[in-house]
């Protein structure tokens, strides 16, 4: 992959051709275990599903009626955490974007600057860490700063810790928070 910019992800993923309707909602929490937004985005029309393959296993992240819970931490934990939910709300895996900041558009619309490295936790506590070659071809293109890769690093790191410490906390808490939100 060919990258010139700093990947800027938006919560409504604006700009996803594979998304043709959905609708999102956004619910503010200060739950001891979360304090942040949690944008809920239901995939109501699709052009494909999508599927993604980690350790072997095939596992569908997008198709009709599937969500996405995105969490949006107040403390600026270095992360955001997207939780795929099939189309039953059964939860897939966890989907956690190291980041270099977040924020709000004009619209109010959650956004964060993706720094590539990423970590996925399955329900089965398998977790893995991906993109670590996205985030070194960011660097050598002056994409980031030797900061921010190292950010990067540390936050993957201490999340990796934190993971393997108590693999079912972020489990638990999306399950929780996705069960505030609609049924339907």
């Amino acid at each position: 992959m060919k990258l010139d910019k700093m990947k800027r992800k938006y919560a409504d993923r604006r700009g996803w051709r594979r998304i043709v309707s959905s609708r999102m909602t956004e619910k503010s929490f200060m739950w001891p275990s979360f304090h942040g937004s949690a944008v809920l985005l239901q995939f109501n029309d699709i052009k494909a599903p999508m599927s993604v393959v980690y350790g072997g296993t095939r596992t569908k992240t997008v198709d009709l009626h599937y969500s996405w819970l995105q969490l949006f931490p107040v403390d600026f934990s270095g992360f955001v955490l997207t939780a795929m939910f099939n189309d039953r709300k059964q939860l897939v895996q966890c989907y956690f974007d190291v980041i270099d900041r977040q924020g709000r558009d004009s619209g109010g619309i959650l956004w964060f600057d993706d720094l590539y490295l990423d970590l996925i936790l399955f329900p089965n506590h398998d977790l893995f860490l991906v993109d670590e070659d996205e985030l070194n071809e960011a660097l050598d293109a002056g994409i980031i700063t030797q900061e921010m890769h190292d950010q990067a690093w540390n936050t993957a790191g201490r999340l990796t810790r934190i993971i393997r410490r108590n693999p079912g906390f972020f489990l638990t808490l999306v399950r929780k928070l996705r069960s505030v939100f609609p049924k339907e």
